[in-house]
């Protein structure tokens, strides 16, 4: 109890001193003991301002458990904010993440889907293309399976030959975020933008699933990846004691100008 007591304090005094001086202070902590101090807070903005005392972090953020940095991209989803924390996620943070956020009841939260999507196209072109090359690009095709469609008969061959890009009159897309996000990996790199296209429409695959079997599928490779991690570490946090923690289930498209300021 002394200990936590303390730890309180000293996140208190730390974030109460001048910016360059917290700065400096936090910075000549071990990272052990920087992960220490953004565990024991329970408020998500401390949180964040501790995160916001390193000038990249990246590497705290992938040392950090997931519900500390669920807590801090809370704060600002659905505003495009938190795009600057994404960026710095692992792939394994992100498909674990994404196994948590875009899924309720054993189905795709769509809602959810349309936030992540939007916070994904705010991050920015360099830091984008960074990022796409660590996460399994299978993750972000699940993610916009169904939202895209390419009319003709002969799509398979036009994706193969390189054909497309995501300006072609022969692309619909479901809504502009989805397009959008099509745009940014193309930019990124055109190559990976093919490779999305093959696992979107399964290319790869000799016979494809329709897709009740997909989401089967889905929810049981799910399923098995969560007893996996719990397994590795211990579980420490269930998936609903974290739902709990951070609201995921109050997120708009509303501009927050409190979150903001």
């Amino acid at each position: 109890m002394e200990t936590l007591v303390n730890l309180d304090r000293e996140t208190r005094e730390l974030l109460s001193l001048p910016t360059r001086q917290a700065e400096a202070l936090f910075q000549s902590y071990v990272m052990d003991h920087q992960l220490v101090l953004i565990s024991n807070t329970p408020n998500p903005r401390q949180k964040e301002a501790l995160y916001e005392l390193v000038p990249d972090c990246t590497e705290l953020v992938q040392s950090s458990v997931t519900e500390d940095v669920l807590q801090v991209l809370d704060l600002h989803l659905g505003t495009g904010l938190s795009s600057v924390m994404i960026s710095c996620l692992s792939a394994d943070q992100f498909e674990e993440i994404m196994d948590i956020v875009l899924w309720r009841d054993g189905k795709l939260d769509e809602e959810a889907l349309d936030v992540w999507l939007f916070e994904l196209i705010n991050i920015e072109p360099e830091e984008l293309s960074d990022f796409l090359y660590q996460i399994d690009v299978t993750v972000l095709a699940e993610m916009l399976r169904g939202r895209i469609e390419i009319a003709g008969q002969f799509r398979a061959m036009q994706i193969e030959a390189g054909l497309m890009d995501p300006t072609s009159e022969l692309i619909t897309y479901a809504e502009d975020r989805t397009r959008d996000i099509c745009v940014a990996v193309w930019e990124a790199d055109e190559e990976l933008f093919i490779r999305l296209l093959h696992e979107i429409f399964d290319l790869n695959e000799a016979d494809p699933l329709n897709e009740q079997q997909r989401m089967i599928q889905l929810q049981s490779e799910r399923e098995v990846r969560v007893e996996e991690r719990d397994q590795s570490v211990g579980i420490q946090v269930t998936e609903e004691q974290l739902r709990e923690k951070v609201d995921l289930g109050q997120l708009d498209l509303q501009d927050d100008d409190s979150s903001a300021e």
